[in-house]
């Protein structure tokens, strides 16, 4: 899932941000069952690929259900 948090810049296009910006945390589950960010994405490249986004407090939710713990 990609949630929408400030990032200091794209690990999928390499860009570095000379201050943080609106883009997303690609979050996904571990073997232990904890959620955590693996990449940061741009907003360049979310716009590009029209990647949906959610709020952190719908990416809770959605751990709640399927079940884990959240760790960003």
């Amino acid at each position: 899932m990609y949630v929408r948090e400030s990032v200091p810049e794209c690990d999928i296009t390499g860009k570095k941000y000379e201050a943080s910006v609106q883009g997303a945390y690609a979050v996904a589950q571990g073997a232990t069952g904890r959620w955590c960010c693996v990449m940061y994405i741009g907003p360049e490249y979310i716009a590009e690929r029209g990647l949906p986004t959610i709020s952190r407090d719908e990416a809770y939710a959605l751990i709640e259900k399927q079940g884990g713990w959240a760790e960003f």
